[in-house]
């Protein structure tokens, strides 16, 4: 890629202690008068801080490691090893961050939301300019991109794998409406409407080896939800009575990406307590749907990512997701290299312009075409020679594409 004056200044997690990355974070009431002390300095800048990272991503060619420098003197913690990208290095680091490949659990979905909390900060109080800004759109459209080709909500194969892994853990426990009677229907409740749940619903309604399981669908929208129970033959639950439907089903699919856990083990402990049956809970949600899983009664199995990817290491195991994670971001960075390449060109062909209708008014001035002794002679020959200045860039452009 082409060297572009985006660079990046930080600590992280990933070569430093935790607990003084933590002390080094930026609160958001804080950040406004950080940004307008860089933009004091003249250096557009974005400051992305978090618990795990504090990063600076800036345009130009200052350098704002003095003001860093302060930052970490302010915060007490002075001996934190800094890490600088620049030019194509620092895009790949903002691309990578933003799609959670650089956070602590891989693919976390919550940084992303951070990175773009921490560019409209900075945009409202004016400490960005149009290309720093052009960047940080282009990594929060890539991070979408990354995150659907490597998570699990667009995981194709994880549809199937919870459908295979729930059959092996139907086969190896008695899980039915009542103890001895493990030849009834198997209720399955699917908390969520995204891809995950639809990936999960359409493995379910199309696979055998569960036999035929009676599949509920339950979301904070129930309208999706319906949608898509209806689009798969599965019963509707209204939100409002997800809990009855969760003291009930013999298994919960929590395919929903919330912020906060949708039930705890607290609630869990409730909502089962006349529950005499075991049920299965499987939790696909980044971060975890269920809170405190551990202290779950015993008579649920919980499972989380985790588990599967270690029952389908080749579906969701670390090297795989690893590797299609750096594909879809290179993929992410050329994408991106070649929109900046068109601007440049795009620019470079207007400053060319430019030169060559100077260059040859000059050569008309001196064969005595002097302006004002006929000014339609002088239209037509301005008018010529971008014509054929056009004609020949847009040429040598198509030539070297």
């Amino acid at each position: 890629m082409f060297l572009l004056p985006f660079h990046v200044i930080g600590c992280s997690h990933e070569q430093n202690d935790v607990e003084a990355v933590g002390r080094l974070r930026v609160l958001p009431a804080q950040l406004p008068a950080q940004l307008l002390s860089l933009r004091a300095l003249g250096i557009p800048a974005v400051l992305v801080s978090t618990c795990h990272r504090t990063e600076l991503y800036w345009w130009g060619e200052h350098d704002p490691s003095e003001w860093f420098g302060a930052l970490l003197k302010d915060r007490g913690v002075p001996d934190v090893q800094l890490e600088r990208k620049h030019a194509d290095l620092a895009v790949r680091r903002l691309f990578a961050v933003s799609a959670g490949m650089c956070s602590a659990r891989f693919g976390e979905p919550e940084i992303l939301g951070q990175v773009r909390r921490a560019w409209s900060a900075s945009h409202e109080v004016g400490a960005t300019n149009a290309l720093l800004d052009s960047v940080f759109r282009h990594a929060v459209d890539a991070a979408r991109h990354i995150r659907a080709a490597i998570g699990t909500p667009a995981s194709a194969s994880l549809g199937m794998r919870v459908r295979d892994a729930l059959q092996d853990l139907v086969e190896t426990r008695v899980v039915a409406p009542t103890p001895h009677d493990v030849s009834a229907p198997l209720h399955v409740l699917v908390v969520g409407a995204g891809d995950a749940a639809r990936i999960v619903v359409s493995a379910l309604a199309d696979g055998r080896r569960v036999g035929a399981p009676v599949v509920c669908v339950t979301s904070r929208t129930d309208s999706r939800a319906e949608s898509l129970a209806n689009t798969h033959g599965a019963m509707h639950v209204s939100w409002s009575s997800r809990e009855a439907a969760m003291s009930t089903s013999d298994v919960v699919i929590f395919a929903a990406h919330p912020t906060t856990p949708i039930v705890t083990a607290a609630q869990a402990r409730e909502l089962l307590r006349e529950r005499e049956a075991p049920s299965i809970w499987i939790d696909l949600g980044v971060p975890s749907n269920v809170g405190n899983a551990a202290a779950l009664p015993e008579s649920v199995q919980y499972v989380d990512l985790e588990w599967l990817a270690m029952y389908a290491g080749d579906a969701l195991g670390a090297a795989d997701i690893g590797a299609r994670a750096n594909v879809a971001l290179q993929r992410e960075l050329a994408r991106f290299a070649g929109v900046m390449h068109r601007r440049q060109v795009g620019a470079r062909l207007a400053l060319l312009e430019t030169r060559a209708v100077h260059a040859a008014r000059a050569a008309l001035e001196s064969h005595a075409l002097k302006a004002g002794t006929d000014s339609s002679a002088e239209h037509a020959a301005d008018v010529m020679v971008r014509q054929v200045t056009r004609l020949l860039l847009r040429e040598l452009t198509a030539l070297s594409a």
